[in-house]
């Protein structure tokens, strides 16, 4: 489970931890700065390369912070 609050509102709130994520899922990352949309290039145990829309980047995140969209 990810664990989630708003600093605004003092709103929590969690969600699962995607178990089922495969390569060419299409996903949302869900960064401090930023959200992200691509496809996961890479699945590992704890994390996962998601490359971008049209291939214009690449990235490795943290598996917690991807949801299958």
């Amino acid at each position: 489970m990810v664990a989630y609050l708003c600093d605004h509102c003092a709103h929590t709130w969690s969600r699962p931890v995607e178990d089922d994520l495969e390569v060419y899922d299409t996903v949302r990352v869900d960064l401090p700065d930023a959200t992200l949309y691509g496809t996961a290039w890479q699945v590992e145990a704890d994390r996962v390369q998601v490359r971008g829309t049209g291939g214009d980047w690449l990235l490795w995140v943290e598996r917690w912070r991807v949801i299958v969209y």
